[in-house]
């Protein structure tokens, strides 16, 4: 497509027959296509360079903080409300997404009026968006709360501005009397008032 293109442009080659050499004119045209030969390779160019920017950007995100067995809490009106243990941290701020990441696990546990604890969280990876106050808990995800109920599931979002856990996944939670099995779960953050969305079996236990 180029070829052709290339054969077809005049380059503003000036028509005077008079003045006007065969040789000139096949001079301008191959200048013409070296130009836009070039000025296509280098825009070529200056794409690929940009694309490779980005992936190399993305794909070295240096973290801004990290640690090893750490213990840190959250606190409403000087009150301790969460209290997080955790393996591993690696926090991320890069202007667009803040977030912390938990590859080795999690420990969290639910105040009301500290030290009573209302419920406690832990799961094998956790995440945490510092901006929408939305943490993710994946593999081997365990809730329990003060009614010793117990929720079990392989994903876990946790919404703290509204205050509910919930998961669209497969669950189980397994209250003093029986075990319920489902898809999708629904609940309070602290797991006291639950529901499961679609329940696909009940287990009781005899007394």
């Amino acid at each position: 497509m180029l070829h052709n293109y290339l054969n077809k442009i005049d380059c503003f080659v000036p028509r005077n027959d008079v003045q006007k050499s065969v040789i000139a004119r096949n001079e301008a045209i191959h200048f013409c296509k070296l130009i836009i030969i070039s000025s296509t390779l280098l825009f070529f160019s200056c794409s690929n360079d940009i694309e490779t920017i980005k992936k190399v950007s993305q794909s070295e995100q240096v973290p801004m903080l990290s640690g090893e067995n750490i213990y840190f809490t959250q606190s409403e009106y000087g009150d301790i409300v969460l209290r997080v243990f955790t393996k591993e941290l690696v926090q991320y701020a890069n202007g667009e997404k803040n977030y912390t990441e938990f590859p080795k696990g999690i420990r969290a546990v639910q105040f009301n009026d500290y030290p009573d604890t209302v419920s406690l969280l832990q799961a094998n990876y956790a995440i945490n968006y510092a901006d929408t106050d939305i943490w993710e808990a994946k593999g081997n995800v365990i809730v329990r709360n003060v009614k010793n109920e117990q929720l079990n599931t392989e994903y876990l979002v946790w919404d703290q501005k509204k205050k509910i856990i919930y998961s669209n996944t497969r669950v189980q939670v397994t209250t003093p009397n029986d075990i319920i099995y489902g898809e999708g779960f629904e609940a309070d953050e602290q797991f006291e008032n639950w529901t499961v969305k679609k329940v696909t079996g009940v287990f009781t236990f005899e007394e």
